[in-house]
């Protein structure tokens, strides 16, 4: 049981730390938002690349490289959680890259479409939060019930492994650990902390 403590202690720190992160987003868009009529391309083109960076972060944490592979197929219940977690994620990359375009169109036309790229930019931190909400709610309790004391400790044993500088199986074998959602980042390298 002390392994299951672990994982969900470590997973759980996690996602305080993607919350907060996620927090430090919405203020910044917030006050993009706020300042919109001496706002500049650079200023939005820095706040998209700290949603980019936020997205990179948030599709290789514990939860979607260990607890969801682990709870797939699982049951129908697990399944019906991840789908909608799936669609949540999907409509999050579906933002970033309406927000990619938004920016590429203002920057090549020499236009400002603030207003229009903020609001995307709000759209984005809405489904990451109502993804995250939904992975504290309904997720995590679920593998809580569902999942065995033994796969509890295969999650510990990676999350360990981790810490200790080795890499997640999906990495070592060269697989993305994040989903194909057909959106590259641009050029920024904003820094969220």
């Amino acid at each position: 049981m002390l392994t299951a403590t672990y994982a969900t202690i470590a997973i759980a720190t996690e996602q305080d730390k993607t919350r907060n992160m996620l927090c430090r987003l919405q203020q910044y868009v917030e006050t993009a938002w706020k300042s919109l009529h001496n706002l500049d391309l650079a200023f939005i083109d820095t706040a998209f690349g700290k949603l980019t960076q936020y997205d990179r972060f948030f599709r290789t944490r514990k939860i979607e490289l260990y607890l969801i592979p682990s709870l797939r197929g699982m049951s129908r219940d697990a399944e019906i959680v991840i789908a909608e977690l799936d669609s949540i994620s999907a409509r999050a990359a579906t933002t970033l890259r309406t927000i990619s375009e938004q920016l590429t169109n203002a920057i090549e036309l020499g236009s400002s479409k603030a207003t229009e790229i903020c609001h995307s930019m709000q759209l984005y931190c809405r489904h990451m939060d109502m993804r995250l909400e939904k992975e504290e709610r309904e997720l995590m309790p679920l593998a809580r019930r569902m999942l065995s004391v033994e796969q509890w400790f295969s999650i510990a044993a990676q999350l360990l492994s981790e810490q200790s500088g080795g890499l997640p199986d999906r990495r070592r074998r060269g697989e993305s650990s994040q989903p194909s959602n057909g959106f590259r980042h641009r050029r920024t390298s904003a820094n969220l902390h």
